[in-house]
């Protein structure tokens, strides 16, 4: 084949390049995990769906509390954080994360003027059944995020939001974290009146799921196998994306078994900066929204240590060994369409170090023991 330019005529020098296909269609194949990663495109959307009154009914609780606290263990938790940025920016409500097995510390504070936002893919999670067990004796009220609405949880609550998120076979959860941060996010625009806007934009990220994947995934099979024999990584970020900072990290210990800290970007330099040398891999999750270059300013002090940046961002930078690309969404939806590269990251490190990534060691689906 040969090339010509049109105006002159002239042929063109033309390199060829070979593109790498990674594109899947129709069934995925392979491990629950990656088909779950796969299937979040529907389940956000089954989550955004819930009943109008009783996102009503629950925002009222939550607008009425002297206090909100989020109860939840795990990446459960992390949904929970980033249920609480969402409270605090689209409701102006302030509310409280606390760890489920560590509630118990916290009760001579509980009273009828506390609401419980309890988040639980199973709910049955026994250290969460602990506290708000003893936290509805001394008279407070109990919202659950869950998927299972039969379950221990939802019977004691007074209002259960199911997420839909249908069985999840692999034990590090996916579509059952990005189900709860829907709900979350219902929630706190249910508190502002904009129950309809919240769920037509979380149909619009979900949409956009499958070029999330067919965009990156390459790019992360390809890391995963440069990156396999390293021993530690850091994910930075702040605001509400300093929860995916840490469910990235989560998934990656997860089911790697490699050492993994997710941390506010801000805090690298108060001590683990010195840990940084040369070749340390650093997630830096860094979408164009109001943390942008303070985070960027973060990285920039890694990679003068000499550490290998993965940015994580809707927005190419110089400073990214590896960019892997997410598309624009308004700011305060960028957690939905971060986490999704970084389970899919997870999995192909998992697969390229030989392990399973749907039955990790020493873990069980569903924590019933204290």
């Amino acid at each position: 084949m040969k090339i010509y330019d049109v105006r002159t005529g002239k042929e063109i020098d033309k390199k060829v390049e070979e593109l790498k296909q990674c594109g899947r269609k129709g069934k995925v194949e392979g491990h629950h995990m990656l088909s779950e990663i796969f299937e979040q495109t529907e389940t956000i959307k089954k989550a955004a769906q819930q009943e109008d009154a009783k996102l009503i009914e629950a925002a009222m609780e939550i607008l009425r509390a002297k206090n909100v606290i989020f109860v939840a263990c795990g990446t459960a938790r992390h949904a929970s954080i980033i249920g609480r940025y969402a409270l605090s920016k689209v409701a102006r409500k302030f509310a409280d994360v606390v760890m489920a097995h560590e509630f118990q510390y916290f009760m001579e504070s509980v009273n009828d003027g506390t609401l419980i936002i309890a988040v639980s893919q199973s709910g049955e999670t026994a250290d969460v059944l602990e506290g708000v067990k003893e936290a509805k004796r001394k008279g407070a009220k109990l919202i659950s995020v869950t998927n299972v609405p039969t379950s221990s949880l939802a019977r004691i609550s007074d209002i259960v939001f199911d997420i839909h998120a249908g069985p999840e076979v692999a034990v590090a959860s996916t579509k059952a974290f990005t189900g709860q941060v829907a709900v979350l996010y219902m929630l706190a625009y249910a508190a502002k009146n904009k129950i309809q806007e919240a769920e037509l934009n979380l149909e619009a990220i979900a949409s956009k799921i499958p070029e999330i994947l067919a965009e990156n995934e390459c790019v992360l099979k390809e890391l995963a196998e440069n990156l396999k024999e390293k021993h530690d990584f850091y994910y930075l970020a702040r605001g509400i994306d300093f929860a995916i900072a840490s469910e990235g990290a989560l998934k990656l210990k997860e089911i790697t078994y490699i050492h993994a800290e997710g941390m506010p970007a801000g805090e690298l330099k108060h001590g683990t900066l010195s840990l940084i040398e040369k070749g340390t891999p650093i997630v830096v999750i860094c979408p164009n929204d109001y943390t942008f270059e303070e985070t960027l300013n973060n990285a920039r002090e890694a990679k003068s240590r000499g550490a290998y940046i993965i940015g994580v961002s809707d927005e190419k930078k110089d400073l990214f060994d590896v960019w892997i690309k997410i598309p624009r969404v308004e700011e305060i939806f960028y957690p939905l369409v971060s986490v999704i590269p970084l389970q899919l990251f997870a999995y192909y490190m998992a697969v390229a170090r030989n392990k399973n990534p749907d039955k990790p060691r020493n873990l069980a689906k569903s924590v019933t023991v204290k």
